[in-house]
């Protein structure tokens, strides 16, 4: 019994070991980018913040002045919008669409490395007018992860390079 239990272990690990998931690398970012300035249109973004950490937590220093840094990250949009999607009987909102949309470009001195790309991530929520303030903190949590979805993909795009 103690055999049939070592060998059903093993084999879950080794059908574990052999699917073929492989985390992508944005590890060693520092090695490929060493500073960067980030050229901005909004300083108070959810995504600006979001890029500014993520740059920062791998390893990469945030230069304030653009003729120190060896890249510029310039974002040239930076725009957080929501849409009604349905409406209910008496006319009150019931769905809503939140779009997040960022255009940039990465720039080494005055030789641009990647032209302009552009990221949109979207996602829909309830709405309960009984529930606004509960609503609004939502909205401003889901603006806030799609932010996050869209520098981890600036991320990846950054250590391609």
């Amino acid at each position: 019994m103690k055999t049939l239990k070592q060998l059903t272990c093993l084999i879950g690990f080794l059908i574990l070991s052999s699917c073929g998931f492989e985390l992508q690398n944005t590890g060693n970012l520092n090695e490929k980018i060493d500073s960067v300035y980030i050229q901005t249109v909004d300083p108070y973004s959810s995504f600006f913040r979001s890029i500014k950490d993520s740059l920062r937590n791998n390893g990469v220093i945030i230069s304030d002045k653009r003729d120190e840094a060896s890249y510029i990250l310039i974002i040239k949009e930076d725009i957080s919008s929501d849409r009604i999607l349905s409406i209910s009987a008496t006319n009150t909102p019931m769905e809503y669409e939140i779009a997040y949309q960022v255009v940039w470009s990465l720039f080494k001195g005055n030789q641009e490395i990647i032209s302009d790309t552009k990221h949109i991530e979207t996602q829909d929520y309830s709405f309960d007018q009984n529930r606004l303030l509960g609503k609004r903190k939502e909205a401003e949590y889901l603006n806030d992860s799609l932010a996050i979805k869209i520098s981890n993909g600036v991320l990846l795009k950054l250590g391609s390079i």
